[in-house]
């Protein structure tokens, strides 16, 4: 465990990655006042902490929360951002004992065609606590992160959540979150089954996204949601 605060983790990685405020904030798309208060310890957490971490070049859990080794441990026969699965990183001994790592897709629809975004459309990476597997029983071959992309699901999925579902888990169970696909439109609702093979999708913003009733063999359910991360502003 990196004793030092977030602050000096992020001046000593922007430092080897010779990044200065500026500079880091264009590459991420911050304001330079927003970096400054990074490093000035203003603050200890960003919606941003992912792309920062991906450009120093360094570990997101290392960055965020001092967890772990610095700069990432990649097998040398494969790219930092082409990883399919878990099995491509060697993390040291402690990490392995606390999270799996995730890639992180932007949108539901680069799972479903990874081929059409490409790398653009995902980086790396999230770090799922081991402790939520146990929990869940839910499969680490088969689970994903992807960003939310609105508030339809708000409290529960807030926008730019990082939402982690099971792609292996299609049985759907009434008033659950899955991720899914209707009429070439991905999102997370909560599904209930209906007679007549029918299926309600609920939103928890119901204002502005209303519940509607859809044929099931017209939904393609893509996972099972298990777990959400977001920052509190």
């Amino acid at each position: 465990m990196n004793r030092v605060n977030f602050s000096e983790r992020l001046k000593l990685a922007m430092k080897e990655a010779g990044y200065t405020q500026g500079s880091l904030a264009k590459k991420v798309n911050m304001a330079q006042s927003s970096v400054w208060r990074l490093v000035s310890g203003g603050g200890e957490s960003s919606k941003k902490i992912f792309p920062i971490a991906q450009i120093l070049g360094v570990n997101p859990a290392w960055l965020a929360e001092g967890v772990g080794e610095m700069r990432p441990h990649l097998n040398t026969s494969q790219s930092f951002s082409s990883f399919d699965t878990v099995a491509g990183y060697s993390l040291n001994q402690e990490v392995q004992k606390e999270v799996y790592p995730l890639k992180i897709y932007h949108r539901i629809d680069g799972v479903l065609s990874p081929s059409v975004g490409g790398e653009k459309d995902f980086e790396v990476m999230f770090w799922l606590p081991k402790v939520v597997l146990m929990q869940t029983n839910a499969s680490i071959d088969d689970s994903i992160a992807v960003v939310a992309q609105d508030n339809s699901m708000s409290p529960i999925i807030n926008e730019k959540s990082m939402v982690i579902f099971d792609t292996s888990y299609k049985e759907i169970k009434n008033g659950k979150i899955y991720a899914i696909s209707f009429g070439g439109i991905s999102m997370f609702r909560t599904l209930f089954v209906l007679p007549e093979e029918k299926i309600r999708l609920k939103s928890h913003n119901s204002a502005d996204y209303p519940e509607v009733i859809v044929p099931m063999n017209e939904l393609v359910v893509i996972g099972k949601v298990y777990y959400v991360s977001g920052i509190i502003d």
